[in-house]
């Protein structure tokens, strides 16, 4: 398995400009990538009143709809491996798509390796493109050591050489502990029939179900975008509780060390090793019982729950094609199952497989005859679709399986979208931060802290893909008949060759709904300029929701980058405007405030966020929240400038952020008049340095 753990894998990446979907307990927020085709083209002019979503059939009120194109065919600027973790991580977060192979080498069969060679391949030369990055797992490698590279070389010579990998059906295995258990345990004899290999069948499926919650914690901290996890498996049974795997042997209760009297009367525990042994007797027990008890239902369900939380999907292979007896014809004929028992197996483990991929947006390829062709099919339309947010209507942390439905309001398209998601627990939702009502005396009581209030959880929900790299990003906020916004480049995306001479902005504001006419704001992107900042349009606009679509491209080309937010024009009567402006300010830019679309801040840093003031005689108070809306004994300066340009005036308020740790805060302006408050929140992130 050396081998494997050296693949190094294939194809560098550029930014996709993508934000997926996020599930934030406590807000109640839902984002769901859907995907809609027509005649086999994907549809890329979809409006947000063209969309329905649905949760357990009832209709949702959508949020927000952004349309996110990869840039896939995007040739790599540079062809070497990246050299360094932290640039390999880079890397695997700016990348169009990510890919990590994982082959489950306990459960998967000699003909399941075998066969797997021609989807891996196919893989590699028809799915991963030039601007996607791979990588190469199994059970025995830390998520942490995968290596996601440019060249699949060593992958497919792995797959093609070493084809063996395949250990389901060995009669000796690679891991000592298989051969201790069965030292322990000996099959020939009539007391200990059948614990070894229960034990190390249930062994095998729990190292492969660690290992992929592992990767799902490390993917979920390279990147907020979709990752995808290719795993090739016969499947799982998904053991449960087994009451006879549990039974005492002789006068011992399993799990607990045996009391003896040893040389000079010494009272002892624990068993003397038997003959070939590296561990006692009263290890393996413990482990007999330990594995007895498991429930890897409950297992797979919970791990399916934070893979949708990670924005993980799931595509399981079973490369063994159209299968008719799960268990291999080499099997011995006492240890042999019945043809019912083996169907029901079977049948089992398709299921596990299938319910993976379904409660991940994935899709399960099993009993097909063609497994490389269908793999193709399946990453054929995942490059550009569209984030659906949404709050849900049902706030109750149940841990329920909830459907979503994704309409169209156009004739003749396809719609693919995530099928639903599991709800958290009250117990997940607070171990997670996020508070919970319970019941206290038949009543339905707040626990403490209280929840945040909403402008609190939809900040916190703004900057949920503030971990990863995006090529370019917009934020936008509304004032009386305007809309300033700052329209920013990614570090990486200004050292790509076609930005050496800058680019042009051209950014675009239409009524969301339609009905009126778009007006274009324009502005120059100078050599190595990252942020620029606009306030328009010329003419008033109307009080109403507003979509604003930022157009980059680099000078001399015609290729460029899109992103789209929305901002909303406050009526005539709000004293504050709607949403903020941010700026930044630390070692990288001297004494100088720039404007900046990115929410990620570190401790060397200031943050100044300006939001548009439209009346007079109210009394200012600016503070920082955490992310459960508690005040912070920090101190934020409020303060107002004008606009002379724009005669616009703008309250200001600015904090030192050295103070805090890494995590999720709020920074809120609010405006007190009459009795009645008006206010505007900022979400941002503290990020290593």
């Amino acid at each position: 398995m050396g081998a494997l753990a050296l693949a190094t894998l294939v194809v560098t990446a550029q930014q996709a400009e993508v934000q997926l979907p996020r599930f934030r307990a406590g807000a109640n927020l839902v984002r769901v990538d859907a995907y809609f085709t027509k005649d086999g083209t994907a549809i890329t002019d979809l409006k947000a009143d063209e969309l329905e979503v649905f949760e357990d059939d009832k209709p949702q009120k959508i949020e927000n709809v952004e349309l996110m194109a990869a840039r896939g065919g995007t040739p790599p600027p540079t062809t070497s491996d990246p050299t360094t973790v932290q640039d390999m991580r880079d890397a695997a977060a700016n990348s169009a798509r990510l890919f990590t192979l994982f082959f489950d080498t306990y459960n998967t069969s000699l003909s399941g390796s075998y066969n797997a060679q021609a989807p891996v391949v196919a893989l590699l030369d028809k799915v991963i493109g030039p601007a996607d990055m791979v990588g190469a797992m199994t059970p025995d490698i830390s998520p942490g050591n995968i290596t996601y590279g440019r060249r699949a070389s060593s992958i497919e010579r792995y797959v093609r050489d070493t084809w063996t990998w395949g250990q389901r059906d060995r009669v000796t295995s690679t891991d000592p502990r298989d051969d201790e258990i069965k030292n322990c345990y000996p099959p020939a004899s009539n007391q200990y029939a059948g614990i070894a290999a229960s034990m190390i069948g249930r062994r095998h499926e729990q190292k492969t179900l660690d290992a992929l919650d592992g990767l799902i914690t490390h993917l979920d901290g390279l990147r907020p975008e979709r990752k995808f996890v290719v795993i090739f498996t016969d499947g799982w049974p998904l053991y449960g509780r087994d009451e006879n795997l549990a039974r005492a042997i002789g006068n011992s209760v399993p799990g607990v060390d045996p009391v003896g009297v040893g040389a000079g009367g010494r009272i002892t525990t624990g068993a003397k090793p038997q003959d070939g042994m590296s561990s006692t007797f009263a290890s393996c027990e413990r482990e007999r019982v330990m594995l007895a008890y498991i429930d890897h239902q409950i297992t797979l369900r919970e791990m399916a729950q934070r893979a949708n939380r990670a924005n993980v999907s799931f595509y399981p292979v079973d490369a063994r094609g159209l299968v008719v007896f799960d268990q291999d014809v080499s099997v011995p004929l006492n240890a042999q199952l019945s043809p019912s028992q083996d169907a029901g197996l079977l049948r089992s483990k398709q299921e596990a497989l299938r319910t993976l991929a379904i409660q991940t947006d994935g899709v399960a390829v099993v009993n097909i005859t063609n497994s490389a062709q269908e793999l193709q099919k399946i990453f054929a339309d995942v490059g550009s679709y569209y984030l659906i947010s949404y709050y849900s209507s049902n706030a109750k942390l149940d841990g329920r399986f909830r459907r979503i439905g994704v309409r169209v309001k156009r004739e003749g398209v396809d719609v693919r979208a995530r099928q639903g998601y599991l709800a958290p627990t009250e117990a997940e939702a607070r171990a997670a931060g996020v508070v919970a009502p319970r019941s206290s005396g038949g009543r339905l009581t707040p626990m403490s802290p209280p929840p945040p209030a909403a402008p609190v959880a939809r900040a916190l929900d703004a900057i949920a893909p503030a971990r990863g790299n995006l090529p370019v990003r917009v934020q936008a906020s509304g004032g009386r008949g305007i809309i300033r916004a700052v329209v920013e480049l990614d570090v990486a995306t200004l050292k790509l060759p076609e930005w050496t001479g800058g680019g042009d902005l051209r950014l675009v504001i239409e009524p969301e709904r339609g009905g009126g006419t778009a007006q274009t704001l324009t502005a120059p992107f100078d050599p190595g300029q990252r942020s620029v900042a606009l306030t328009g349009p010329a003419a008033p606009l109307d009080p109403g929701r507003y979509s604003v679509r930022a157009e980059v491209q680099p000078k001399g080309t015609r290729a460029g980058l899109r992103v789209t937010t929305f901002v909303t024009i406050p009526p005539a009567t709000a004293e504050i405007g709607v949403g903020a402006l941010a700026m930044r300010r630390g070692p990288s830019t001297g004494l100088a405030y720039l404007p900046t679309a990115d929410p990620r801040f570190r401790r060397t840093e200031r943050l100044r966020i300006e939001v548009p003031l439209m009346g007079e005689g109210f009394t200012p108070t600016a503070k920082m929240l955490n992310r459960e809306g508690q005040d912070m004994p920090l101190v934020v300066t409020y303060s107002t400038r004008m606009d002379e340009t724009n005669n616009l005036r703008l309250g200001v308020a600015e904090v030192v952020l050295s103070a805090l740790a890494e995590g999720e805060y709020v920074l809120q302006v609010s405006l007190e008049k009459g009795g009645k408050t008006e206010e505007v929140t900022y979400g941002f992130r503290i990020v290593p340095y």
